[in-house]
């Protein structure tokens, strides 16, 4: 399924980027471990920093991570393919159908701050309150979706980075995509996922930008009006695709049923990568009390810079020049591989910017997959440490023991990860069929998921009933209706939109409607302060270590009581909030409110105007390319500077640090 040479990136640059940039990471995250750990008293060997961050970080560094972590590398692929198959809409829809799920993730995450505080993973959660079935179920599907989470990230971006750089080997790609990753996760925890992020955010809105900008500017192109102009008058001359299930079987119309059924498709398996994911989780435990909804909403709005413009612009452009001497692949078409691989951004990027701007689109995607596994390491290797060997092999794990057991598992899932992917690709998987076909694995436990912190009403039987019959009744539908719709079961036609849809719809709702119905037959009454009260059973005292843990030769004593002082206040802090109700109790009203504006807006007072007997007019149009291109600006202006702003007491004191100046002279400064 290679692609013939296009004259793209070669293969030394391909190797060049895929281990000297994870290997500079690395150095970069050893270097920051160090400064942390004697300039503001962190430690690194600790479970409380390793797995969740030691629950302070601020809402710059909240909302920087969690929008990288949603930050796809198949994703930025994936949008222009969308557009370039069923038009402008798909773009919205693509945005639409990622900001839910991080609004979602806000009530979680205060809820569980609320009523759980010491929690590393959400399947802590699971066993002080279902016990030892629903956890070792949970603990099946979480593992399951972040094998997929992992595995998809691998599977479309190893393809990609293939066809750029002249048939870099697929395997080549796959193996060396987590190596980078690997080491730095090892040595940072969370907390490097956190830097990492933020450096990766920064890079790649940067590169965004100028792509963006430079390509709509091209003379091939010609800025908002040419992109218009070249479009309609391909369409007048009949020299496009009609799509099927769009107004006039155009491209520039909001009236897209493909667009919207990539939109539900889309926005169920994603709800499922999200909620069952505990990274996501890890990074609201990980979060100041303060910041975990502000941190999660700046994300949730922010997340449209990613793929408004970029599908606008490169989408359309695709249209307009895959017939163009200047694409790669004329006077031939796309394959259907190439076109559900991803490859049209690449190919228009290489048309219109050349190679300077597709190797800088070729690091942008490396950050973007290297993020998220990164994410799903450390979520596994928690899984693995805490859900696993604490719980099953060593009750009396030591602190010690936590971090060389995470460690191990953050190799071993890195491994696993790229392994799949390889498999994947040998058995003639892309990246559209593998991101229709999840949700049917990864939704079954998101409803019932939800109901685990936010309704007491919810039954052990319904917990662990229903997202069994979800994942059966879920596949069933899927080949059933592949079957019915088109003759019989193969990988093409379980990969059309129809079947994903209606199995992505079953297996994600009818286990929210089957535990609402076996709990109403027994209902539970849960109280929710056996959580708090149970908090002890899930804490790591990270002084228990065996002798382990010693004192840094180059630590003063100063700055030792700095630390219990910095730590007892903190932890005073933090108490009195959760004690006193009053900012939990904002927050959550906060999480919630924002929860059902952004659905009713992107999912109902926004899009169903546009889904009517409408070809966009040019003002229309260039008004939607201006917004993607505000946000994209907006949030490299948020996303890369704030986190700066939000920690600069902690740069001032690291910088302070390593000139030698004292504490009063960063605190005067």
């Amino acid at each position: 399924m290679a692609t013939e040479s296009l004259d793209l990136l070669s293969k030394s640059t391909g190797y060049g980027v895929l281990i000297g940039v994870g290997a500079a990471f690395a150095i970069f995250i050893v270097i920051s471990t160090k400064l942390s750990n004697k300039y503001l008293s962190e430690n690194s060997q600790s479970t409380e920093m390793f797995m969740v961050a030691n629950r302070s970080v601020g809402v710059g560094l909240t909302g920087n991570a969690v929008y990288s972590s949603w930050t796809w590398a198949t994703a930025l692929l994936w949008c222009v393919t969308m557009v370039y198959l069923y038009g402008v809409q798909s773009a919205f829809w693509y945005c639409a159908g990622s900001s839910i799920q991080i609004c979602i993730m806000s009530v979680l995450g205060i809820e569980a701050k609320k009523k759980i505080p010491t929690s590393h993973t959400c399947l802590e959660i699971v066993q002080l309150r279902y016990g030892r079935t629903g956890h070792l179920l949970y603990m099946v599907l979480c593992l399951i979706n972040n094998l997929v989470s992992a595995s998809s990230m691998i599977l479309g971006a190893s393809g990609a980075i293939s066809a750029i750089c002249d048939n870099l080997h697929i395997v080549a790609c796959t193996l060396l995509i987590p190596f980078g990753v690997l080491l730095y996760t090892a040595v940072g925890g969370l907390k490097s996922t956190f830097l990492t992020d933020y450096v990766h955010s920064f890079i790649l809105l940067i590169v965004m930008c100028y792509i963006c900008t430079a390509a709509l500017t091209n003379e091939n192109i010609g800025g908002l009006d040419g992109l218009y102009d070249k479009l309609v008058a391909k369409e007048a001359a009949g020299e496009l695709r009609y799509i099927e299930g769009n107004y006039k079987g155009s491209f520039i119309t909001g009236k897209s049923q493909g667009a919207v059924f990539f939109g539900l498709i889309h926005s169920i398996g994603d709800t499922g990568l999200t909620v069952m994911d505990s990274s996501f989780w890890q990074k609201s435990f990980s979060a100041d009390v303060r910041a975990t909804v502000p941190g999660y909403l700046i994300a949730a709005v922010l997340i449209y810079a990613n793929y408004w413009a970029l599908g606008m612009v490169l989408g359309i452009g695709n249209v307009i020049l895959e017939d163009s001497p200047i694409f790669p692949t004329y006077p031939n078409k796309m394959t259907t591989y190439e076109v559900n691989s991803g490859f049209g951004l690449i190919y228009t990027l290489k048309a219109l910017l050349g190679k300077q701007a597709l190797g800088g689109f070729f690091l942008v995607l490396y950050l973007g997959v290297t993020s998220t596994v990164s994410a799903q390491l450390i979520s596994v290797s928690s899984i693995i440490s805490f859900d696993v060997y604490r719980n099953y092999i060593n009750p009396k794990a030591t602190n010690k023991q936590l971090i060389n057991v995470s460690h191990l598992g953050v190799i071993f899932f890195g491994l696993l990860s790229a392994g799949f992917s390889i498999m994947l690709h040998y058995v003639g998987v892309d990246m559209t069929w593998f991101s229709y076909f999840y949700s049917m694995l990864n939704t079954p436990g998101v409803i019932p998921m939800i109901f685990l912190i936010t309704w007491k009403h919810q039954s052990k039987a319904a917990f662990i009933i229903s997202p069994i019959l979800g994942i059966i009744a879920g596949l069933a539908v899927w080949t059933g209706t592949a079957y019915a719709l088109y003759g019989s079961v193969t990988i093409k036609t379980t990969g059309e939109q129809l079947p994903c849809l209606y199995g992505g719809l079953t297996a994600l709702l009818l286990p929210g409607v089957a535990s609402v119905i076996i709990s109403l037959i027994k209902p539970a009454n849960y109280d929710w302060n056996k959580l708090t009260s149970q908090s002890n059973l899930i804490s790591v005292n990270d002084d228990e270590d065996d002798g382990s843990t010693t004192k840094d030769n180059n630590t003063s004593e100063g700055s030792l009581k700095e630390k219990q002082e910095t730590t007892l206040a903190s932890n005073e802090i933090e108490s009195v909030d959760i004690k006193d109700g009053k900012v939990m109790s904002r927050y959550t009203k906060l999480a919630y409110g924002s929860t059902i504006f952004v659905t009713l807006v992107t999912w109902v007072v926004w899009p169903l105007p546009l889904y009517r007997d409408y070809v966009w007019s040019k003002a229309f149009f260039k008004g939607n390319v201006v917004m993607g291109f505000v946000w994209l600006y907006a949030a490299l202006v948020v996303i890369g500077l704030f986190p700066l702003y939000d920690g600069r007491r902690s740069l001032k004191k690291v910088f302070y640090g390593v000139l030698g100046k004292s504490d009063t002279a960063s605190q005067s400064s």
